[in-house]
């Protein structure tokens, strides 16, 4: 029997598993939390990430209707920055017995994160050698968070799984798993000799496409591909660096925040993903959010700006076939199919990915 899923409070990405709520596996979406003081109980999840309604409501966190469900899922945003709200919430579930998942970003917001075992050997690292991943592989990068990249995990998961294709995925959030994607493994995040962590993640990906025997690999990479300035680091990109080099992309799709673009820009960031990343850059998904500096505390920190779909396709379209590029936004469907086709195309047409 499949356990009743709630999540708290509704995250872009917690909108993306509400949108994607028949992929799931062994869970039944029951409740779509979000904090009393919203006052958005009763409103469609859309009035969270902007895109096209989906007939999945939201309820005001309480008492009684997480008395009906198994599992809390919580997650964090910066938009809801207060801990108490995340700390009372799971207070409340864990008094009540139920089963409660943190996000990673939360579980490090709350200093949770534990040491962590890698599920593969201890002697990976010592393998010496990149192996060849014998799949096309489709590779989603993101400038950061709120650029709707785990809506793009799941939007293809779903069209190529309907068109026919066994697909494996390695995602970018922890609620992953209740979709029966593997998550991405802890010693990605851990301390370790950047070296060492691409050849362990390589034999990582290669051993999931040894056990699964998928027709393709769809990757989600967590963190920024770059910093946004001195200081705001983001991670200075890291991450992106060591999974991009440690298994080449067929296809990738970079997750940008809305601006007003010219081509110089695709260019540029096309010149990053190929020269630093190995990953070919040919799509871009364009969120429901801006993004601007706000130094009005004096010290610098990253604003959002919540977009519509609408908006933002209005304000695209006489880009959206920019020279070899393909723009699309992934919360709108008619958007997303276009460029799926573009991106099944793109992959069939190399006979080598086939």
């Amino acid at each position: 029997m499949n356990k009743k899923l709630a999540l708290y409070p509704m995250t872009d990405d917690m909108c993306s598993i509400a949108r994607y709520s028949s992929l799931l596996q062994g869970y039944t979406l029951s409740h779509s939390f979000v904090p009393t003081f919203m006052n958005l109980n009763g409103a469609d999840v859309c009035k969270i990430d902007g895109g096209e309604c989906t007939g999945t409501l939201l309820t005001s966190y309480n008492e009684i209707d997480l008395d009906v469900c198994d599992t809390l899922y919580v997650d964090y945003t910066e938009k809801l920055s207060n801990l108490s709200l995340y700390q009372d919430a799971i207070i409340m579930a864990e008094k009540m017995g139920k089963e409660v998942i943190l996000s990673r970003e939360l579980s490090r917001k709350l200093n949770l994160t534990k040491e962590s075992h890698s599920n593969i050997s201890e002697n990976s690292s010592d393998f010496g050698y990149l192996a060849e991943i014998g799949v096309p592989v489709i590779t989603i990068l993101s400038q950061g968070v709120h650029t709707g990249q785990f809506a793009v995990e799941l939007a293809l998961r779903k069209s190529f799984s309907e068109k026919g294709y066994k697909v494996s995925q390695i995602g970018t959030q922890k609620s992953s798993k209740f979709f029966g994607i593997s998550e991405f493994p802890d010693f990605i995040y851990e301390n370790e000799d950047v070296c060492k962590k691409m050849v362990r993640f390589n034999h990582f990906s290669n051993s999931l496409i040894e056990k699964e025997s998928p027709d393709l690999l769809i990757m989600g990479v967590p963190e920024p591909i770059l910093k946004y300035n001195d200081k705001i680091l983001n991670g200075l990109g890291v991450t992106p660096f060591v999974v991009c080099n440690a298994v080449r992309s067929d296809l990738a799709i970079l997750c940008v925040y809305y601006s007003e673009y010219k081509n110089s820009d695709f260019n540029e960031m096309c010149q990053n993903g190929n020269y630093r990343l190995d990953a070919p850059i040919h799509f871009f998904n364009i969120a429901n959010a801006a993004l601007e500096p706000n130094t009005s505390s004096g010290t610098i920190k990253m604003q959002y700006i919540d977009l519509s779909s609408d908006f933002v396709l209005n304000n695209i379209k006489e880009i959206t076939e920019i020279d070899e590029y393909c723009l699309f936004n992934v919360l709108n469907t008619n958007s997303f199919e276009k460029a799926y086709d573009a991106i099944e195309r793109k992959l069939t047409d190399n006979v080598q990915s086939i």
